[in-house]
């Protein structure tokens, strides 16, 4: 863009200057020149000259405003070519962005800071629910444990009364054996 500016700024001082020095021509030409009556006479050759110098400076002219016609039809490409880059770009670095900012879970697009949340609220519940089933479970075992004590004492006990019912049974057989002897050796006396 800077350059385009000192191009056109370039153009016309060259131009001026060359104006400058058409009109030096001119004035020369015109005191140089005789007068009759009210008439000025210039002469044919000097005429000639002035007027290739004018056709000159004007295809000059000319040939630097195409040039920079021409300059300024490819800035303006380069600049549409740049513009296009630029946006492209721009369309990158926002998908960048979005791509820092945003994370796909599940197939879900979420905020990478709304992840976190959900992320550490998650952990914190299922630290809450695995000290609630540690807590269940020990109280369930500590349950388990005096059920089976109590089971293993209430077994102990009536395998002692079944012990000592048998005893006391096996006793009394003896005792009834006894009796039946004692009570047959009287009938057979």
């Amino acid at each position: 863009m800077k350059s385009k500016l000192v191009f056109i700024i370039f153009c016309l001082v060259g131009y001026s200057v060359s104006a400058q020095t058409l009109d030096d021509q001119f004035a020369n030409l015109k005191e140089n020149s005789g007068t009759y009556k009210t008439y000025k006479v210039i002469e044919q050759t000097e005429l000639r000259d002035f007027w290739k110098v004018v056709q000159d400076s004007l295809a000059v002219s000319k040939q630097k405003f195409a040039e920079t016609k021409t300059q300024i039809s490819t800035q303006q490409k380069e600049i549409a070519k740049l513009n296009s880059t630029i946006a492209e770009k721009d369309a990158s670095i926002e998908g960048k962005d979005y791509l820092a900012t945003h994370i796909e879970a599940l197939g879900i697009d979420i905020e990478k800071e709304s992840f976190k949340i959900i992320t550490y609220t998650l952990i914190v519940v299922l630290v809450i629910a695995l000290a609630f089933i540690i807590f269940k479970y020990k109280d369930n075992s500590k349950t388990a444990r005096k059920k089976t004590a109590d089971y293993d004492r209430l077994n102990e006990e009536y395998e002692n009364y079944k012990r000592n019912a048998l005893e006391k049974q096996m006793k009394l057989r003896r005792d009834l054996q006894t009796e039946r002897n004692k009570l047959e050796d009287i009938r057979s006396n």
